[in-house]
């Protein structure tokens, strides 16, 4: 048991600096003895930065489907034959009523998402831009987008109309990223983050996590990730699905979920950790475990293309452990 070395990194990221590179891929090495006890540390963790508060974010799938990017995971790329929805941008109505029901059972956060390369296209940009302006009149909410690639003078449009957050995730390590996907490159997904802070929001940037990366290239996402100076990372499991390039793989095991959920508290320790996709059929047996692990805020109701979980179930589940949903933006 590697008791010094495991409190030597608990320390370490309760002092706000986060572990080491070198401490990061030692956590490949450990047992599953040795993780019980870091998760007693990685939970402290959290306490120390976050209290007992959990953040529930939730989505509304705004344009599904048709999309010209081949990334491997995704059930909207037109390169894969999916039972996946396709429809065209939803109207301003729909898009307001969808962030007044999630408000209503408890999220703090809601994100308007869109498929494609981009929503460049000028009316649906002025619909989204409206969306935000009702959203922001007539909730609590903090608002988020997840567009694609976006430039950086629409970003700024968003900005003014009250978009708080930009989410774009990274997908996967700069050394794994072709093999996940062709049609653009590691280095797009970096410079949409960086046209989100230029355009002065909040940037959510995360990825997927079982896409046949390695440890070591999960410890490059994260440490990439810091590099950015971003504000929260949603953890997604990957979910294989019928038809894309990545069917043939198998559902990462709760274990091995949890330490990957471990290691991005420790390098990141005051990040807001949010546990997306995946996380039901991941954590299927022990749900309540992800937040020993270090996790803060979960996404509540359905993702993109697939169910969630009923929302009340994740309330009964946050206050059962003595935890406290965050109910509206602060």
């Amino acid at each position: 048991m590697r008791k010094e070395l495991i409190d030597s990194m608990v320390e370490q990221a309760l002092s706000g600096e986060g572990i080491t590179r070198e401490q990061a891929l030692e956590l490949e090495t450990f047992s599953r003895e040795e993780l019980a006890l870091l998760y007693e540390g990685t939970s402290r963790i959290r306490e120390k930065f976050k209290g007992q508060d959990v953040k529930i974010c939730s989505i509304v799938n705004a344009k599904s489907g048709r999309c010209v990017e081949d990334c491997s995971f995704c059930g909207q790329s037109a390169a894969f034959k999916t039972s996946s929805p396709e429809y065209g941008l939803m109207e301003v109505e729909e898009i307001v009523r969808a962030a007044k029901e999630a408000e209503a059972f408890g999220s703090n956060e809601f994100s308007i998402v869109t498929s494609g390369t981009a929503l460049d296209n000028r009316s649906e940009l002025d619909r989204v831009i409206e969306a935000i302006r009702r959203i922001k009149a007539e909730t609590r909410l903090e608002v988020c987008c997840s567009l694609g690639l976006m430039r950086l003078d629409h970003l700024k449009e968003l900005k003014a109309a009250g978009l708080d957050r930009c989410h774009h995730n990274l997908e996967t390590a700069a050394s794994h990223f072709d093999q996940i996907v062709t049609t653009h490159g590691y280095d797009d997904e970096v410079q949409a983050v960086k046209n989100a802070r230029e355009a002065g929001l909040k940037v959510c940037v995360g990825g997927i996590f079982g896409m046949g990366e390695t440890h070591g290239q999960r410890v490059e996402l994260a440490f990439d990730i810091k590099d950015l100076k971003t504000h929260s990372l949603p953890i997604n499991f990957l979910k294989p699905i019928e038809g894309t390039g990545l069917e043939h793989l198998q559902l990462m095991e709760a274990g091995e979920a949890l330490r990957t959920i471990a290691l991005l508290r420790l390098v990141l320790p005051e990040m807001d950790l949010f546990v997306c996709g995946g996380r039901e059929e991941v954590f299927s047996e022990e749900p309540e475990r992800l937040f020993a692990a270090g996790a803060n805020g979960i996404l509540g109701g359905n993702y993109l293309t697939t169910k969630g979980q009923d929302p009340k179930k994740d309330i009964e589940m946050i206050e059962g452990l003595g935890l406290r949903p965050v109910y509206q933006s602060t």
